[in-house]
């Protein structure tokens, strides 16, 4: 049995091959765009078919999670990073590894507008996205389902909320801020700048989130789509403050600016997982 990660070079997917490496006896690999210096890691550009079905057909995984993609939430990007891409590897498990399980990464942005009596949200909330990265997602699970339907994959989605664990993206909050508190502690910056502070999100640590994915993948059911979140909400202006005091340092260095170039037009005020769901998935046998 192996087990293919792609973007393993990434946030998630580094995180979730170590996690497999792990805690399974199966062969895990990682794919890659380029070069990397792990051992049983391939290079494939996923945009690309041909190398797409050819390294499917050499390696022939019987698991595969699909942690690759973009946030640029500029639509050509996106669109080949998170939906194409996936089409690619679709189409590749269709002709040569049909009986394959594939867990492919949904996100919490797929909601989109989201009021705050509908808090938790569960999976079979209404998908309304109000950015191209969210759009783009809701794409790839949509893609799925026709996959699932029209040639029987064994697909399923683990639809994530917001991440946080060592090396996050600088392109999300908390990356943002742990880039900016080093550039203070640093001595090459006095102030940490921050946009609106008033939205709630929920928030999961990288490891618990891969201890989830494994149990997607393991136990869920075909065709299902399962939210990977705490079942909280923590206020951005909250989250800042844990992070300023793991650091040592105080509220008055953060500047505020409600209409920093770094908050999207459209916020979504509080969002948080329904996790009964995957709570279920936790107790079956």
């Amino acid at each position: 049995m192996s087990i293919l990660v792609t973007g393993a070079s990434g946030f998630v997917g580094s995180h979730l091959l170590a996690y497999l490496r792990a805690h399974s006896n199966a062969r895990c690999i990682g794919l890659t765009r380029t070069d990397s210096e792990h051992c049983d890691t391939v290079v494939c550009d996923l945009n690309d078919s041909e190398q797409v079905n050819e390294t499917i057909k050499r390696l022939q995984p019987s698991v595969i999670f699909h942690t690759a993609g973009s946030f640029s939430n500029i639509f050509e990007i996106d669109l080949q990073n998170n939906v194409l891409s996936s089409k690619n590897i679709l189409d590749a498990i269709i002709e040569h590894q049909p009986a394959a399980r594939i867990l492919l990464m949904g996100s919490a942005a797929e909601y989109g507008e989201i009021k705050r009596d509908e808090n938790p949200v569960a999976e079979d909330h209404p998908l309304q996205p109000v950015s191209i990265y969210g759009w783009s997602k809701a794409a790839q699970t949509q893609l799925a389902h026709l996959y699932f339907k029209s040639y029987g994959l064994n697909i399923v989605i683990a639809r994530t909320f917001n991440l946080i664990g060592k090396g996050v993206s600088d392109k999300l909050f908390v990356g943002r801020v742990e880039q900016q508190i080093r550039s203070v502690l640093e001595g090459r910056a006095e102030k940490i700048s921050v946009g609106n502070l008033d939205a709630g999100r929920d928030y999961i640590d990288i490891e618990q989130a891969c201890a989830l994915y494994d149990l997607i993948a393991t136990k869920g059911i075909a065709g299902e789509t399962y939210n990977v979140g705490s079942g909280t909400a923590i206020s951005m202006r909250e989250l800042l403050r844990k992070l300023l005091d793991q650091a040592g340092l105080d509220e008055a260095i953060v500047e505020e600016n409600a209409h920093s170039k770094n908050t999207p037009h459209s916020e979504v005020s509080v969002i948080y997982a329904s996790i009964d769901k995957i709570m279920r998935l936790a107790e079956t046998k």
